[in-house]
């Protein structure tokens, strides 16, 4: 079954409307107190891209994403959000 032009193009629209959202988000935690921050928990992330940690653990196992292990937490870089809707081989 083919999808017609319109509803193709208001729906290319509404995922850059959903990826310029998460990139505006990403922005946010950009400076926090004066301190440029690069990375987000995983909590974070999940919940910008809106997976659960089933998927995130998957992600993490494939190397799909990169990590920072810090201690007990585990931090993603802002620009792993991005690249999550860009990069076709996640």
């Amino acid at each position: 079954m083919a999808i017609p032009i319109e509803e193709w193009e208001a729906i290319k629209n509404g995922q850059q409307l959903i990826l310029e959202s998460l990139v505006n988000l990403g922005r946010q935690y950009e400076k926090r107190g004066g301190v440029i921050i690069d990375n987000i928990s995983a909590k974070e992330y999940m919940a910008a891209i809106g997976i659960g940690r089933w998927k995130f653990n998957q992600l993490i196992a494939e190397n799909k994403i990169k990590t920072i292990k810090k201690k007990r937490k585990i931090y993603v870089p802002i620009s792993e959000i991005e690249r999550y809707f860009n990069d076709p081989s996640i």
